[in-house]
């Protein structure tokens, strides 16, 4: 853990563009603010400290700008140093995976959930893929909504510290022959990640398939359980055993996955077709909002009316203070310079109470 003093704090200026406003939350490697640039907009900020090792934020911020003005793909803004920390700032995103099945009974998510999320996760694997790399950490942390009200609906992928370029031999696709560390979340990771087999695009496509089946059954057959026994429990369950509750797609669904190796293009447009045909044989429709979204939209809307009404409030204290500054100026008092100041304070002080309240 990083000592206090060395901890970038809120209030902070970055760069003299972002001054940090809140913690989002802080974790072994790094720690991420939410902070306003200079336009009063609010920006994610991820800091990680100076090592001897390449910064994992580093290779972060080169694969954001490389899949820049993709959909499901946060906006990148800057990167570089703050102290002894590097820093990256991107597009500001809403909850997570975990944080939206976690917000009420019965933790887990309807089959229209279940079947729009995988459309879109799809879709965004195919956009990274395309682009030349493998993701290897497919997991609900790292699938997260927008933060307006029309993105809401919108996931966004991250955690791209861990991505690495598709093996090519002169421009074509070859399968690694090196053996590989695992990479990866162990309850999403694929099994060619417990056998230490170079990852492809199929084992970002089944870390997926985990997450599916988890957020429709609220769990999986190796959650919580000794993480000796994952491998084990991974190779038992698979077809019927893991997907029984599931549309029948996800029984093609997995079967195509697993036909596929290294150098193997996969069809993201049939494994969309696959969740489409399971919405329309159970009467979903895929165009309705997710079940958060109207909640969200009122939580904000609720938010929104207390910051207007505390901003209101503080105008008025800063006007009544303005006020008292006038009339001592008026009145030429003796001690007017020191009571001046101290109002003045008083007035900066009501100023940043807004800034903090964003």
């Amino acid at each position: 853990m990083y000592k206090v003093n060395l901890l970038p704090q809120v209030g902070d200026l970055i760069k003299d563009r972002y001054k940090i406003v809140r913690i989002i939350s802080q974790g072994e490697k790094g720690i991420i603010f939410c902070a306003i640039d200079q336009q009063m907009q609010q920006i994610a900020i991820k800091l990680e400290k100076n090592s001897e090792e390449q910064p994992e934020i580093l290779i972060e911020s080169a694969i954001l700008k490389i899949l820049a003005n993709s959909n499901h793909i946060p906006r990148f803004f800057s990167y570089g140093s703050h102290i002894n920390f590097k820093f990256m700032a991107c597009e500001l995103l809403g909850p997570n995976l975990i944080d939206l099945v976690n917000y009420k009974k019965p933790y887990k998510f309807s089959l229209h959930s279940v079947l729009k999320f995988g459309i879109q996760a799809i879709e965004t694997l195919q956009i990274v893929h395309n682009k030349g790399f493998i993701h290897r950490n497919i997991k609900p942390g790292n699938f997260l909504i927008g933060n307006t009200q029309g993105t809401f609906g919108t996931f966004y992928l991250i955690g791209f510290e861990l991505c690495k370029k598709i093996n090519k031999h002169h421009g074509v696709v070859a399968t690694p022959t090196n053996k590989a560390n695992f990479r990866g979340t162990m309850t999403y990771a694929s099994l060619n990640a417990h056998n230490q087999i170079e990852l492809g695009r199929q084992d970002d496509l089944i870390s997926l398939l985990y997450i599916l089946v988890e957020f429709y059954n609220g769990m999986l057959p190796w959650s919580d359980v000794d993480e000796l026994k994952i491998q084990t429990l991974k190779e038992y369950f698979h077809g019927r055993k893991l997907l029984e509750r599931l549309p029948k797609q996800f029984l093609e669904f997995e079967s195509y996955i697993l036909s596929l190796d290294y150098t193997t293009d996969p069809d993201y447009a049939y494994l969309i077709s696959l969740l489409k045909l399971a919405a329309e044989e159970n009467q979903i429709d895929l165009n309705a909002p997710f079940e958060w979204e109207d909640e969200i939209n009122e939580e904000r809307d609720r938010i929104i009316r207390h910051h207007i009404n505390y901003a209101l409030k503080v105008d008025w204290k800063i006007e009544q203070l303005e006020n008292g500054k006038k009339q001592i100026e008026q009145e030429k008092q003796l001690d007017s310079t020191e009571k001046i100041h101290q109002l003045d304070k008083e007035i900066n002080k009501q100023k940043q109470s807004i800034t903090e309240e964003i």
